[in-house]
């Protein structure tokens, strides 16, 4: 058995030539590069029975070859393809599964309810520039840049991509190649290969913003396999929304890309605990960057499409909110341009991979966290962030507007270290706190948004006269409805207060 450990990096298509041309200057210990053209035929059930099983049956032309392949298994995940694979030459084009070597994939595909009904699903036809890089280590990464598309039936989809491929040697190599390539090219991680991209154009489902997933942690887990198993599915949720950023209609992309930073972040202060990391800090700071770029298009997002739609009914068209409207769409244009440059530029995507290097490679200092019972670090962990609340929340009445955001805050890092850490627990539990801070933070949610409507507001006043008059009856209004919110709250804060942890 072979495994297949490779990272999948979109390129935009113009830049093409330019990493041909210089691969070669950046990569000194690169051979010769080799063209090949292949196609490759995918084989699925009508139900997609392999997918659901992740697993892929290929048969390529390679020159005069066909090459039957069945991969399977996905131990890795946001851009990094870590599976079991199985290859051997056929006698022509036409599968062979009764010479598959793995007895548990040959068993499966050779019964009769998966045999028969075995068909090609979609095809790829790419053009292959392929180097290999052989280090000093005895290290062997093999680059290809693979141009063409996939196709079936009548549907078809772009392939502009890089394949950074361990064939030998350690993980790290691979990471520092691919990086190498990312300091001058925008190679951002692609999380769905083509045969997910192909299942995708055969059951014909759209791309959709996605969002956060709980991992299934275990009590046998040390705290170290638990924080990285939660920071792959949050870098995960990232990656699924960040590529669809400013193409469309994409407040909801936008959205949910900004959620899983924020859930990474608050996945870190949830495992503090832990030992420090100067590394982390660094690509810290690039995520906090990268969240600001996309929270100021989000701020308009929400004043647009529900702030100012909610209290356009009340000013019965005397108003014309339509003229602030208008502004701040044209603000949002220009942000969404800063934010598609960065996209174009070798920072998101080398961002992105340094966090899934640090997230794959040992550290010295995890070590001392050996010994450590998981659930025992979720209690103490918890409490920690419960207190964090309660600080505030008993203070309610004497905190001025920015110690309110801060409780806000405090809240949102609960919630999501709770629902980290839930599959620890019983679920009715877990369900019941989780509900007790809904209303809480629903409320504070709508203090926020007034907040940060009626501070866009003003600004927007100053900064264009002409809609001063609507941006300042809007803002008054949102200063209303932000009153109105923490008139509601006690309640909702005296049955957050007197919740039962679930721990």
């Amino acid at each position: 058995m072979d495994q297949e450990i490779e990272l999948c990096l979109a390129l935009p298509a113009e830049l093409n030539s330019a990493f041909i041309q210089k691969l070669p200057k950046l990569l000194p210990a690169a051979g010769k590069p080799e063209q090949q053209d292949l196609l490759s035929i995918y084989y699925d059930t009508p139900n997609m029975d392999l997918q659901r099983r992740d697993m892929g049956l290929r048969l390529r032309q390679k020159g005069n070859q066909w090459i039957q392949t069945v991969k399977y298994g996905q131990s890795a995940g946001a851009g990094l393809n870590a599976r079991a694979e199985f290859e051997h030459i056929t006698h022509g084009p036409a599968l062979e599964l009764a010479n598959i070597a793995d007895l548990d994939a040959r068993n499966f595909l050779c019964d009769d309810k998966i045999a028969t009904r075995l068909q090609p699903a979609f095809t790829t036809r790419v053009q292959r520039t392929l180097w290999e890089i052989e280090d000093k280590q005895g290290n062997i990464v093999e680059v290809c840049l693979d141009v063409g598309h996939i196709s079936c039936d009548d549907r078809s989809a772009v392939v502009n991509e890089v394949e950074v491929e361990l064939k030998q040697g350690k993980l790290e190599a691979m990471f520092a190649v691919a990086l190498t390539l990312a300091k001058t090219f925008p190679l951002l991680p692609q999380p769905r290969s083509k045969a997910e991209r192909g299942a995708r154009l055969f059951t014909q489902t759209p791309i959709k913003p996605e969002g956060a997933k709980l991992p299934e942690l275990t009590p046998d887990m040390s705290p170290i396999e638990a924080r990285r198993l939660i920071k792959m599915e949050c870098l995960r949720h990232l990656q699924a929304n960040l590529p669809w950023v400013g193409q469309g209609d994409d407040m909801e992309f936008i959205h949910q890309a900004r959620v899983a930073i924020r859930r990474m972040r608050s996945a870190n202060k949830a495992f503090a605990a832990l030992p420090d990391d100067a590394t982390w800090n660094r690509l810290e700071n690039g995520l906090q960057a990268l969240a600001q770029m996309l929270g100021d298009v989000r701020d308009r997002d929400v004043l647009v499409h529900e702030t100012l739609a909610r209290i356009e009914p009340a000013f019965e068209g005397k108003i014309p909110l339509h003229v602030v409207q208008q502004a701040l769409l044209q603000q949002r244009e220009e942000l969404i341009q800063k934010v598609r440059t960065a996209m174009h530029s070798p920072r998101i995507g080398t961002l992105l991979l340094h966090l899934l290097a640090w997230l794959h490679v040992d550290h010295p200092e995890d070590s001392a966290a050996d010994g450590v019972a998981l659930k025992d670090f979720a209690h103490a962990a918890l409490d920690k962030r419960l207190a964090s609340v309660e600080k505030f929340a008993k203070r309610w009445e004497k905190l001025d507007e920015p110690e309110r955001h801060t409780l806000r805050k405090h809240v949102k890092k609960l919630r999501y270290s709770a629902e980290f850490f839930s599959s620890l627990y019983p679920q009715a539990r877990v369900k019941k706190f989780l509900g007790s801070y809904r209303d809480v933070q629903e409320a504070l949610g709508l203090m926020n948004d007034a907040v940060v409507s009626r501070e866009l507001l003003q600004q927007l006043a100053v900064q264009q006269p002409a809609v001063a008059f609507a941006a300042g009856a809007a803002a008054g209004w949102e200063e209303h409805i932000g009153y109105l919110a923490v008139e509601e709250i006690m309640p909702a804060l005296q049955e957050m207060r007197s919740a039962k942890p679930y721990w």
